[in-house]
């Protein structure tokens, strides 16, 4: 009887571990309620759960010449996702992805902090970069609002700190090249925060919104120093809002200002959306200057004689970028020694101004003398004249003229390159580049102290014509071909690239 119960035990203890080793009792991973989709959550974020609240937004890829999923209709790219949120310096976070009720957590081990500074409009402000790597955290230096963004294809993450948002574009008194800055309202919050400026001129032009002074973040290239390389398929997300104020759009159009006036304008964050939403309110008038569509070069010393300043040739070029370049004109011309030259508005309208109605001349340039009653230059030579009617002034400055390549097929973004500046052939009365130096598109400028960037007085050549950028946005692209020179005849406003 002894021996049978003892038996009986151990066929027990056997019944007991077969079925502790059942396949239907290995460990699993458990399970979540959430949906499927990315998530962003852990101590830095305030969210505790996985709810619709935290979920990352499909978005898209700013730059879409280059990317196969971003399509005509601008849907976003395939595995690119970004988010607002409020981050809690020292306290970590983590990307989580739930895919059939089971969660993977993403943070990085080689997160690396730079400022790009502007570089390819991208921001000046902090960014920490890296590889997304399963089961690892991530976290910030500071506290504050922040956007996060990661492109499941390339592996890669960012997280963009938002210093500031601003308000940008030809409505705006610094037009296309700088932001009227909105700024935090009251004190940093984990629920909402609201950033405004107030007392703005706007005229009937468009607008854009953009956060710490940048219109993207380059997210798929290397961190080599404190910028990032350029090459390949870059993924870039936008950091700018456009569409319509009741529906803000990542990189959307333009948005347009319909009156003329003073404004109050905020951007407001709230947690339980996630999004963010517009106001834009006149508080008061504005009657905006008015100044000529055109005006033209003339006189003896130019190559359009003394005709009624008609002749397209002989029309100056308006400073691109709207706001205060509004009324800041240039061209460049051959002109002759001891010969004169007038600037007029068309058929000799007001303003028309000979040597005596210029309310100043710019020092730095070349003297520019009386020549009985007109404009004249001591020596003969390819100069940039530039016209400044902002403020009730007539302002001229008259200078050598120089024209630099600049964009990738010149070697990149920097302004006025010594090795991309043209050569001046007095004799032909032409400007040519260097040759060629990458198979790229082709972008170029006029140098000129008055004018703030080099993209306000952009140009190109389409076949054997001159094209000037103006007060418009960017031009179709020309392509470059490696070792090929492009020459430019401005006193008729020809070129080539052969």
């Amino acid at each position: 009887m002894k021996k049978f119960k003892l038996f009986s035990m151990y066929l027990f203890a056997l019944t007991l571990i077969f079925v502790s080793c059942s396949k239907n009792d290995e460990p699993t991973t458990p399970k979540v309620t959430a949906e499927d989709g990315w998530y962003i959550s852990g101590e830095a974020t305030s969210f505790t759960t996985l709810a619709v609240i935290n979920m990352f937004n499909a978005t898209t890829n700013e730059n879409g010449d280059s990317n196969a999923d971003l399509k005509a209709d601008n849907p976003a790219r395939t595995g690119l996702y970004d988010k607002y949120v409020y981050l809690t310096a020292g306290k970590t976070f983590v990307i989580s992805k739930v895919e059939g009720g089971v969660e993977t957590t993403y943070g990085s081990t080689d997160a690396k902090t730079y400022n790009p500074k502007g570089k390819v409009d991208q921001l000046k402000a902090d960014i920490l970069w890296g590889s997304m790597a399963a089961n690892k955290t991530i976290t910030v230096a500071k506290t504050g609002m922040y956007h996060v963004m990661f492109d499941v294809t390339k592996n890669k993450f960012a997280v963009a700190e938002i210093t500031h948002w601003g308000i940008i574009g030809g409505a705006t008194p610094g037009g296309w090249g700088s932001n009227q800055v909105m700024n935090l309202v009251g004190t940093l919050s984990p629920e909402s925060n609201t950033y405004k400026v107030e007392n703005v001129i706007l005229t009937i032009d468009k607008f854009k919104f953009r956060y710490s002074d940048g219109w993207k973040v380059q997210l798929s290239d290397t961190v080599t120093t404190p910028a990032m390389a350029v090459g390949g398929e870059n993924v870039k997300v936008n950091t700018n809002y456009g569409g319509a104020l009741d529906a803000l759009i990542a990189g959307g159009a333009d948005i347009s200002n319909a009156a003329n006036g003073v404004y109050t304008i905020s951007l407001t964050w709230a947690k339980t959306t996630g999004k963010w939403t517009a106001t834009v309110v006149k508080t008061g008038e504005y009657v905006p200057p008015s100044f000529p569509d055109k005006m033209y070069l003339v006189g003896d010393a130019t190559a359009y004689g003394w005709d009624a300043p008609t002749k397209v040739a002989a029309e100056m070029h308006k400073v691109a970028g709207g706001g205060d370049n509004v009324g800041l004109y240039w061209k460049i011309l051959f002109i002759e020694t001891a010969k004169g030259f007038k600037i007029s508005n068309n058929n000799w309208t007001a303003p028309n101004l000979g040597f005596a109605d210029v309310t100043s001349f710019d020092a730095a340039g070349v003297a520019v003398s009386d020549n009985g009653g007109n404009m004249s230059v001591a020596v003969s030579g390819m100069y940039i004249v530039v016209l400044d009617l902002r403020n009730n002034t007539k302002k001229v400055s008259v200078a050598p003229a120089k024209v630099y390549g600049i964009g990738d097929c010149f070697g990149g973004y920097t302004e006025d390159v010594a090795a991309n500046l043209f050569t001046t052939d007095l004799t032909a009365k032409t400007l040519t580049s260097p040759a060629i130096p990458a198979a790229a598109n082709i972008r170029m400028y006029v140098n000129h102290a008055w004018i703030p960037s080099w993209w306000n007085s952009e140009f190109n050549v389409y076949g054997t014509e001159i094209q000037y950028r103006n007060d418009g946005n960017d031009q179709i692209a020309v392509p470059g071909t490696v070792g090929k020179k492009i020459t430019l005849h401005f006193d008729d406003n020809t070129g080539s690239i052969k």
